[in-house]
This record gives C-alpha cells, sequence and structure tokens, in this order.
C-alpha cells in the first residue's frame, strides 16, 4: 500500500514541494482525483497528513459557500444513531461522544427516525449521524442513510434545513460521488451542503466499527477542546495510526468545506 501512496504523492504533490511549506492543504480535486486520499499519500517517511492538516472541497465555488457562512460554536450537539449487525458499536460511538458537549440530544434506535431528524437538525450545531450507508453508483441521489423508519437519501438530505458547523456522517462510503462529465459530484455530500451545513466529514470508502468508534472520540475530544475541524481530524488521524498503522483502518474519513 506505501509503494502506491508514495507513487502517487511522487507524481502529484512531490513537484509542489517547494509551494507547499504551510500547515493545510486544501484540496479540490478533478475527475477521479475526487476519490483518492490526498492526506494519506506518503512522502517516503511519513503520510502527507502527518505533516499538515488536510482539506477537501467538492468545487471552489462550494468552499466559497462555505467559507462564507457565518462561524457557530460547537455547543448543541444532536447525534443519531442506528446500530444493526454490520455496526454493533453505534451505540456505544453516540453514548461515548454525547457527554463532550454542553447540550446534546441522542436519537438511538427506533427514535432515530427522519421525522425525529428533521423536527431537530435545524437547531444542532454539530449534527452525528453513526448507521449504516449505501453508496448508489447507478443511481446516485438514492445513495442514503439508514433511519430508524427510512432510508435518508440525497433527495431528502437537499429538504433539510441546516446551519450546522459540522455534519458527520460515521458510516461507510459517505464521501463517495458519482462524477459527472462537468466535474459536478452527485452524492450525500451534495445533499448535506445544499442543506447548509459548512463543514462534512465523510468516508471515501467502508470502514471499519471500531477504528472509526475510535477516531470518532479523538476528533470532537480536539474539537471540544478549541481545535478548528481540520486540526481536530490530523490529530485524530494520527492517534490512530500509533496503533493502527495501515491506511485502512485511519485514512478513510475527510474533511470537507470549512476547516
Amino acid at each position: 500500500t506505501q509503494y502506491y501512496l508514495g507513487a502517487l504523492y511522487d507524481c502529484l504533490l512531490r513537484p509542489l514541494e517547494g509551494l507547499v511549506g504551510c500547515r493545510r492543504l486544501v484540496v479540490v480535486p478533478h475527475c477521479a482525483l475526487h476519490y483518492l486520499p490526498f492526506h494519506a499519500l506518503y512522502t517516503g517517511t511519513q503520510y502527507v497528513i502527518e505533516q499538515r492538516e488536510v482539506a477537501y472541497a467538492p468545487s471552489a465555488r462550494v468552499l466559497q459557500q462555505c467559507l462564507a457562512l457565518p462561524p457557530r460554536p460547537a455547543q448543541r450537539a444532536l447525534l443519531l444513531g442506528v446500530p444493526d449487525e454490520q455496526t454493533p458499536l453505534v451505540r456505544d460511538e453516540v453514548i461515548t461522544l454525547a457527554p463532550m458537549f454542553p447540550y446534546a440530544e441522542t436519537l438511538l434506535d427506533e427514535h432515530a427516525t427522519q421525522a425525529a431528524l428533521v423536527a431537530r437538525a435545524g437547531s444542532a450545531d454539530i449534527l452525528h449521524l453513526a448507521c449504516h450507508a449505501q453508496f448508489r453508483p447507478d443511481n446516485p441521489l438514492f445513495s442514503a442513510i439508514r433511519l430508524a423508519d427510512t432510508w435518508l437519501t440525497v433527495r431528502d438530505a437537499y429538504s433539510l434545513e441546516l446551519s450546522c458547523m459540522l455534519v458527520a456522517l460515521s458510516a461507510c462510503e459517505t464521501g463517495m460521488n458519482v462524477v459527472s462529465p462537468g466535474d459536478e459530484l452527485v452524492g450525500l455530500a451534495r445533499g448535506f451542503f445544499s442543506a447548509g451545513a459548512s463543514s462534512l466529514l465523510v468516508s471515501l470508502w467502508t470502514v471499519d466499527d471500531t477504528s472509526t468508534a475510535t477516531l470518532m472520540v479523538h476528533f470532537y475530544s480536539q474539537l471540544r477542546s478549541g481545535s478548528s475541524p481540520s486540526a481536530a481530524l490530523r490529530h485524530a488521524q494520527c492517534a490512530l495510526i500509533q496503533d493502527l498503522p495501515h491506511p485502512f483502518f485511519w485514512s478513510p474519513f475527510v474533511l470537507m468545506g470549512r476547516w
């Protein structure tokens, strides 16, 4: 794995080493590069995330919209969890995260319905959805997150009225999109950005239940201590590298939008 990540680094980022002397790299990919974890590229001695923060944006226009939204403190959180046989640790994840916020509401199991989400999401600074997800490359508008009573599709996400500083989609492939010929992305990220989120924490592939729960604890601990979302994710991923060094475990999640 490191060999290929190193080859990609040599091709994509090493020529820019003289220009990237900053603490944060913001990537606006093109075409197939939307599927690439730039933060996991390997320099030969380190992963990129060990050198600097990395944030992503689907386009310069979307990034501009996210940065124009007024910032909000991470005070009020809405956390939904729908565990199943594939994601048994979802309940523990939500219960562990809730005390990290001054005000947190948890919706677990049968209480995590679409109606409950719609009614409460608008007042949340942070929306955290931990559940099963499904990416539909054949019909990306029907990519969806499994709630207690239904699947929340991209179309449904469009209709949410959000003012969140962060939406975290703690599930498999929530950051996957179909890239149209005009480099327009269609997937869950587009739906939540359109609904008003300024930052998204989403995954590029199928995630491991245990490592995801651990990553989220590290991430929110840093966020509550005053770190920016991109700095919090960098800290969480670097912490995970120590125990789970293979990129499959520590690098599926990316921060999109406001960093």
